[in-house]
């Protein structure tokens, strides 16, 4: 490994040719850094996996920002520095992970859980059948679903009273074919 070190640190041309976009260059960091930045990632993640997965980004991301850097002193700080962060992140995120899913055991049985999962799939098939009709005919449709009456919708989309009901009237139709096999799980929400 001090050999490597030494033929990186004696190399003039080594910046330049990394900032060329030189891959032996990039290959040379990784081979030298890989392992102990590796080991620093699992000591904090405790996962290997995990842990070569952040090393991994990490040195894409220093590829992608290979101009910035002037020294190798900068690439092995910005290397260490990164892979902290990520796994600090990866760490967070895994905390609330763990207190989403107390909540969810806590609060959530197994039958409410069931039953927003039919929720929002029931929700997608409606929003998904909404998607087909006309531009006009989703806001109206969108619009009433939030509660505004249909003056209100005419007023907001500066169109008559007569367009609003009749185009309404035309989406209703139109959903309820797209619609008429889920009618079911809709009576399910119901009861």
């Amino acid at each position: 490994m001090i050999f490597v070190t030494r033929f990186i640190l004696s190399d003039e041309n080594f910046i330049a040719k990394l900032h060329f976009g030189e891959e032996s260059i990039f290959k040379k960091i990784f081979k030298q850094f890989y392992l102990p930045i590796r080991s620093f990632a699992s000591r904090f993640v405790k996962d290997n996996d995990i842990a070569e997965d952040i090393v991994q980004d990490v040195f894409l991301q220093m590829w992608e920002k290979r101009l910035m850097f002037a020294t190798l002193s900068e690439i092995k700080s910005y290397l260490y520095t990164c892979v902290r962060n990520a796994c600090l992140d990866h760490l967070k995120h895994e905390r609330i992970k763990q207190k989403h899913e107390i909540y969810v055991q806590t609060f959530v049985s197994p039958e409410e859980e069931q039953e927003y999962i039919l929720e929002e799939e029931v929700d997608a098939l409606i929003h998904n059948a909404i998607g087909h009709l006309s531009r006009q005919a989703q806001k109206i449709v969108i619009m009433t679903m939030n509660g505004d009456s249909n003056i209100e919708i005419a007023q907001k989309l500066n169109i008559t009273v007569n367009t609003v009901k009749s185009t309404k009237l035309k989406a209703y139709q139109v959903l309820r074919k797209r619609l008429r096999n889920v009618q079911w799980l809709l009576a399910l929400l119901l009861t």
